[in-house]
Formats: structure tokens, sequence, C-alpha cells
């Protein structure tokens, strides 16, 4: 029964084969055979009309208007109203702890730490609105390279003017202290900003 069985089979598997073959031989002549002619058109002659081209190398210039009959009218002059100035306001700086200069130049030369740029703090608007006066003092420490930070308030009755006085004195520039040659830093520098609405 098996024997059957794969004689079937290989002679089903014999004919598929030969079939597969005989088609791939039927296909590889008809690619191989010259193509046959096709149908002929007919193109059309194409003619273009006579035309007469010319070359424009210059533009004509617009006219010049003519000159108005009367001159435009002169405009007033603006009138402003007396502006003065605000000069009411007046912020100073002082010192609680004085710098002791030694020497004055470069860090080989020993010496105390020396402010060389000490900006005034911007007064508070809401102080003058209310027309407010009052001192703050904050402390810091001087730096290595002259800057300040750790900046802290230490006393101030008007607190309305802690923060504009914290930020005037984290811009200011000393020269630093120096000792043998080195810089170092400073701690516990003290500066009071009073403010004052001038009379």
């Amino acid at each position: 029964m098996i024997a059957i069985r794969l004689i079937a089979s290989l002679v089903l598997a014999a004919g598929v084969t030969f079939g597969l073959l005989f088609s791939m031989h039927m296909l590889i002549k008809q690619n191989l055979e010259e193509p046959g002619e096709g149908k002929a058109y007919k193109i059309p002659d194409i003619t273009m009309p006579d035309r007469e081209i010319t070359n424009v190398y210059d533009t004509a210039k617009p006219d010049k208007p003519d000159d108005p009959d009367e001159p435009p009218p002169e405009l007033p002059e603006p009138e402003f109203e007396n502006l003065e100035l605000d000069n009411s306001i007046s912020v100073s700086t002082t010192i609680d702890r004085a710098p002791r200069i030694g020497a004055i130049g470069a860090f080989s030369s020993d010496g105390d730490y020396l402010p060389i740029i000490k900006p005034a703090p911007k007064y508070p608007s809401r102080a003058t609105a209310k027309g407010l006066e009052g001192y703050c003092t904050v402390e810091y420490t001087v730096t290595t390279t002259g800057e300040t930070r750790d900046v802290v308030v230490v006393d101030c009755p008007q607190k309305i003017f802690a923060r504009s006085s914290v930020k005037a004195a984290g811009k200011f520039k000393y020269k630093p202290k120096v000792i043998d040659g080195e810089p170092i830093e400073v701690p516990g520098v003290r500066n009071r900003f009073t403010f004052q609405m001038e009379k």
C-alpha cells in the first residue's frame, strides 16, 4: 500500500516538474523573438505663424509732476506744558565699618579692602508714593576678587527699603584685602543706606 502511494507521488511530481520546465522554456522562447512591427501613426506638421519681434531697451520716463500752485501750510509749533523734574529723592550711602587703607595698587602690596564702585539703591516707588523715609543696614563678605556675596539685612526699620538695599550691595566692587601678597576674603562688612526725600 505504501509502495503504491510512493510510486503515485513520484509520477505526479515528475509530471508537475515537466510542466514547469516546459512553461519556462516557452516563456524564454517568446522573449527571444524579435518584436513585431506596431501600428504606424502619422505625425502632423507643426507650423509657426510669422511674427515680428522687436527689442525694447529703454523704458519711457514718467512725466515730472507739476509744481504746486501754493506751498503747503506751515504746521503750528507744538505747545508743551511746563514739565518740572522731580528732584525730591535722594539716596545716600554710608559705611559703618570704614576701610583701613594700607596701600593702593596691585595685589603685591599689602593693604585693606577699598571700595571702588558703590552704586546707589533705587528708591522704591511705593515708598515714594507714601512719602516714606528711612535707612537700611546690610552686611556682606568681600571676596578675593573684590565682589560681594552673602548680603543680608541686619537693621532695616522700614522693610520696604530692604530689597533695594540688598540688590545695590550685591553690585558693589572693592579692591580686595591683601596680606603677604595674597588676596583674602573679608566677612562682616556693613553698609548703611539712607533714604530721604529732599525738602
